[in-house]
């Protein structure tokens, strides 16, 4: 059975081993296999993980649409100097690797234009990535996959809220490259300059602190809401705010107030950012946990 022709009790989660394929130890790279084992040992309620590897050609397909030739074949082979712009050294596991987190967020995407509901993806590494190269640690953009994947399926309007520490700067340079902008509204709130960009006109793009965090996301969905309806929302959901000095509870209450948002809209999330910087593995898989609980639980209330 595939994930579209699931009950609506069961919220689809897409993760595999290849999102760990590369060789290189970081965050970026293991921590979705970290997640894995602790959805093993400790599942939640409703919660199906799905292999993405059906989707594997369209993501790759998708990856030839939203990134330049050159880089993508220096990805892929492993020859030339942009073979390493994400920031690891290249092996044969990093075009395996990335090409998986893109066909989560592509599947977890088929699935929510398809049923109208939610879905999810072990996806990180994917927002500093641009048109022409990789950057911080991100290789391929699956936030701008997902959204191509949406407007080749007819989708007028694409929402991208980007809640990761760091700006989204890859994001929008290949908005901006491909002069899709009328088709998305990007939304950018950061505790962190890296990889800031200029918010064009009806964007969004804010930086904010540990004291009016929450006034930003407010600010940041009223913006949202004032620029129209959604064929999709795409989440950056990420965690390192944590790392930057934003308490934990005003991510938990932010992520209820994304859910609350995006309401009846098909959304999908990735995990983005969060690390071990100051914090062991666990307690970073555990503020992932709670995206995915608060996004299962409001499927759950829908049904």
């Amino acid at each position: 059975m595939s994930a579209s022709e699931l009950p609506f009790q069961i919220f689809p989660f897409f993760a595999n081993s290849d999102y760990g394929a590369c060789a290189h130890e970081f965050d970026t790279t293991r921590k979705a296999l970290d997640l894995i084992e602790s959805l093993d040992v400790n599942p939640i309620d409703r919660l199906g993980i799905f292999d993405p590897t059906p989707t594997y050609k369209e993501a790759a397909r998708i990856i030839d649409v939203i990134h330049d030739a050159e880089y993508v074949q220096a990805v892929r082979s492993g020859v030339g100097r942009l073979r390493s712009t994400n920031g690891f050294p290249w092996d044969e596991g990093i075009p395996t690797m990335a090409l998986a987190h893109v066909a989560g967020m592509v599947a977890a995407t088929q699935y929510a234009l398809a049923t109208g509901n939610t879905a999810g993806s072990a996806s990180s590494g994917m927002h500093h990535a641009s048109y022409r190269s990789g950057s911080g640690y991100c290789t391929f953009n699956g936030l701008m996959a997902s959204a191509m994947c949406a407007i080749q399926r007819a989708a007028g309007r694409v929402l991208i809220l980007d809640f990761d520490a760091h700006c989204g700067g890859g994001t929008q340079d290949i908005i901006n490259e491909l002069g899709i902008s009328h088709n998305i509204m990007h939304v950018d709130v950061s505790v962190s300059g890296f990889d800031h960009f200029e918010a064009p006109k009806n964007y969004f793009q804010k930086m904010a602190t540990n004291e009016n965090y929450i006034a930003r996301i407010r600010a940041a969905l009223a913006h949202a809401t004032k620029h129209g309806e959604y064929d999709l929302i795409i989440y950056n959901a990420g965690m390192d705010p944590i790392n930057c000095g934003i308490d934990v509870k005003k991510i938990q209450q932010r992520e209820k107030m994304v859910r609350e948002f995006i309401a009846n809209t098909p959304a999908v999330f990735g995990l983005a950012g969060g690390y071990t910087w100051s914090h062991e593995m666990g307690e970073v898989i555990d503020w992932h946990r709670i995206t995915i609980n608060e996004w299962v639980n409001a499927a759950e209330a829908s049904c």
